[in-house]
């Protein structure tokens, strides 16, 4: 039998890998719409689509419309984020091992976290822009926006997930960096966070996978935050319990969630030929 820390042991820690994830992983999770304390395997998430107006003759009777109400549903599954500390070697370097471990395990829960929600968005678009030779550039940043605009979808919870490339390309445009175009001052604010009611991301490299990629094209991804669900059963956190035969303490990170696309209509995915 493993035994456990003593509790000032395990709330150290806990505050340690707190404060690592919210300022390192975890960039999407106010992106989508969360539903936390989930209990069970899976979570359907609900949509309801649309009813209107029809010209109608006085005293006519009316004819009923069907508003479609639909579900989608979201599979939950577990993750661990494991790693270990020997108590003796622990001593032999000049530096915290807890701390350093509470910043990986931190990070690996984040990263996580990211690509569940990259996954759903990726397997569910309703539009698709092809790369047309081109890297992310102010025309494809204006065609989500004709886009969104034209299946109404609100200002403010509109999204854009790129790469590094794509920011690249992205700022190499006029229209979207010159004070001749715009007096946002992008430039000055080293990076802007809503341009035109589209919040932008950029999601690094990460061994989970990051953004899809194949060969050189990569598929950033537009959203709205209702489009899409993250439901989370056993929220983040962490465990430490003693491994006696490794004289060590085996550090783990926890959760278990998994996220689905309620609305295709409000995802995009635009390729984006990164060789350009």
């Amino acid at each position: 039998m493993s035994m456990s820390l003593t509790a000032v042991q395990q709330t150290d820690f806990d505050e340690l890998v707190k404060a690592e994830y919210r300022s390192k992983g975890f960039l999407l999770r106010d992106s989508v719409r969360l539903k936390n304390d989930v209990i069970g395997a899976y979570e359907q998430f609900r949509k309801v689509d649309q009813v209107i107006s029809v010209p109608t003759a006085y005293l006519a009777a009316v004819t009923i419309q069907d508003p479609d109400y639909t579900k989608v549903t979201c599979l939950i599954q577990k993750y661990t984020t494991p790693t270990a500390v020997d108590t003796v070697q622990e001593l032999t370097v000049n530096f915290d091992a807890k701390m350093e471990n509470a910043m990986l395990v931190g990070q690996g829960m984040g990263r996580r976290s990211d690509q569940i929600i990259i996954d759903a968005l990726a397997a569910g678009p309703g539009q698709t822009l092809p790369d047309g030779g081109t890297n992310f550039n102010y025309e494809k940043f204006t065609q989500v926006y004709e886009y969104f605009e034209n299946n109404a979808v609100p200002k403010g919870e509109r999204w854009i997930a790129l790469s590094a490339s794509n920011v690249r390309s992205l700022m190499q445009d006029d229209q979207f960096v010159s004070t001749f175009y715009t007096e946002n001052r992008i430039l000055d604010r080293g990076w802007v966070l809503d341009y035109l009611g589209i919040n932008l991301v950029t999601i690094p490299q990460m061994t989970e996978g990051g953004l899809p990629k194949t060969g050189d094209i990569l598929t950033a991804l537009a959203w709205h935050k209702m489009s899409t669900g993250m439901a989370i059963g056993h929220d983040f956190r962490t465990e430490i319990n003693y491994l006696p035969d490794r004289t060590s303490w085996l550090v783990n990170g926890i959760f278990s969630a998994g996220a689905v696309v309620i609305d295709p209509r409000g995802v995009i995915a635009i390729e984006c030929d990164e060789s350009v």
